[in-house]
């Protein structure tokens, strides 16, 4: 097996002497370009990214095993990578416990504000915000994330109840308080939640979402919020590279006075990224040896 790595990882030596028992190893560093990553990807079996310009370069890989650490890169079209003979695997639950940490922090911002009373110098009206306590919040999507983080608010007092395929969108948010976005990206996710959602959603509603904007309609969520139509938003934007300020969307975002806004770090801890890692290394084991990668997200 020949692996190609592209990108500045923290591997430990353990890690790094498995990746040469599973087969021949070349670094590569960042690429340049989907070209660039695409050019010097072609002749290998294995390619482990960091996700850098991978999304572009999915449809011009022919007959590799692509796996990264992370749990989505956004949709791509399975079809085409099936015809080309690609395969895709991620680090699912790699950032779980990040990601719920993320959303509990911000719904906690959303119902009392606690961000802005930290080092106030201004004084604090006596009651003001609204407890989690007797609570409904409806989770859209009941993955690994969207589980646990149910779990965990349900832990503080919270009524869940989840969206799955199949249900009425319309009827499970229609008296929720909190609602989360939880959806992968996939063909059936993309602008699931849209602008009749948005409306949809009670005036007192508030929206917080982890999910890229390839699941929801980011404008639609803007005008319906600057409409009165629900209550507040929190969202953790997706500028790349991670951490973007000046990144358009996120900006966009940050200029709404009913948005609180992060710039795509969620997920990110030490912890996360040394899992993300260590999940990625496990998927290039387990293909190497031909058994089944159990992140696969899509095969030949």
């Amino acid at each position: 097996m020949k692996i190609a790595v592209f990108g500045d990882f923290g591997f430990t030596d353990d890690q790094r002497s498995r990746l040469e028992r599973a087969g021949e190893v070349s670094y590569f560093g960042s690429p340049e370009s989907a070209e660039d990553l695409a050019h010097k990807a072609r002749g290998f079996d294995i390619v482990c990214s960091d996700g850098e310009y991978l999304h572009a370069a999915l449809g011009l890989f022919e007959n590799v095993f692509v796996t990264y650490p992370f749990v989505e890169i956004g949709s791509f079209d399975s079809q085409v990578l099936a015809q080309r003979g690609v395969q895709v695997a991620n680090a699912r639950g790699g950032n779980r416990d990040t990601i719920v940490e993320w959303s509990v922090f911000m719904t906690l911002a959303l119902f009392r504000d606690l961000h802005l009373t930290i080092d106030t110098r201004e004084d604090v009206p006596i009651i003001s915000h609204e407890s989690l306590v007797g609570k409904h919040a409806t989770i859209i999507g009941k993955g690994s994330i969207g589980a646990q983080l149910g779990e965990v608010l349900g832990a503080l007092g919270m009524s869940v109840l989840f969206f799955e395929r199949g249900d009425d969108l319309h009827a499970c948010v229609a008296d929720a308080d909190l609602v989360i976005n939880a959806l992968n990206c996939s063909p059936s996710s993309h602008n699931l939640l849209d602008e009749s959602f948005f409306r949809s959603l009670p005036g007192h509603a508030k929206f917080l979402t982890f999910s890229r904007p390839y699941t929801y309609d980011a404008d639609a969520m803007l005008s319906a919020l600057s409409d009165g139509a629900f209550d507040r938003a929190a969202i953790d934007c997706d500028p790349e590279p991670l951490g973007d300020t000046s990144n358009a969307f996120y900006q966009k975002m940050l200029s709404h006075p009913r948005v609180l806004v992060t710039p795509h770090i969620a997920g990110l801890t030490r912890q996360a990224r040394d899992a993300w890692e260590e999940l990625m290394i496990e998927n290039v084991e387990a293909f190497a040896t031909g058994k089944s990668v159990e992140r696969m997200l899509h095969k030949k």
